[in-house]
């Protein structure tokens, strides 16, 4: 007559291993300057200037110049 037969059993999975740490993120905005100067911008011009200066955000500037002349020419 026969034996019984052992119960079988799975073997165990082994364990995960852990993942890398995380690296360090540095984040740095810069710096913001809204100065609004000019230096000596005028020192050497001559005739007509147009100087238009703006530091407003989301800012335009129109600049427009009309010159007339009116000659007469003698013979």
């Amino acid at each position: 007559m026969g034996g019984t037969g052992g119960t079988g059993n799975g073997a165990v999975g082994g364990t995960g291993g852990s993942g890398g740490g995380g690296g360090t993120q540095s984040v740095n905005a810069g710096t913001f300057n809204m100065s609004n100067t000019i230096s000596s911008g005028f020192m050497n011009s001559a005739g007509i200037t147009v100087a238009s200066q703006n530091s407003g955000n989301s800012s335009l500037v129109q600049q427009s110049v009309n010159v007339q002349a009116n000659l007469s020419l003698s013979h």
